[in-house]
Parts: C-alpha cells; sequence; structure tokens
C-alpha cells in the first residue's frame, strides 16, 4: 500500500525545496559582492528619484510570470 505524500506547498512548486540555513548562508558569501553592488545602484537610484511605483504584489506577480514561462 503506497503512503500518502505530504502536500508541497504553492512556493516549493515553484521555487524548489526551501535552503537550510548553512545553504543560505554559502549563498550570501558566493554572492557578497554582487548584492552589495546591486544595493548601492539601487540607493542610487532611489536618490535620483528613479523608482517604480508598482506594488510589491505585482512585481512578485511579474516574477512570478516570468519564472512560470521560463519552463
Amino acid at each position: 500500500m503506497n503512503k500518502p505524500t505530504k502536500p508541497v506547498s504553492p512556493d516549493e512548486q515553484l521555487f524548489g525545496p526551501e535552503l537550510s540555513e548553512a545553504e543560505i548562508e554559502a549563498w550570501i558569501d558566493r554572492n557578497r559582492e554582487a548584492l552589495k553592488t546591486s544595493l548601492d545602484i539601487a540607493r542610487q537610484d532611489l536618490a535620483e528619484g528613479h523608482y517604480d511605483t508598482r506594488t510589491m504584489d505585482e512585481i512578485v506577480a511579474e516574477g512570478t510570470r516570468r519564472h512560470l514561462a521560463k519552463r
């Protein structure tokens, strides 16, 4: 008899299993300089008055659509 499977959350279906703390720390270490550069650019854009007027929900929805379109 087959065991029932654990339900998979929508986020896990879209983006894969959640990373462990060690995996998150390793990712941050590998990408630290790129993250700093990205934040510097974002701060400069904000200071110059360049920013997105969309809501976070709209931005997340667009990102999800783009991610799904890659499949």
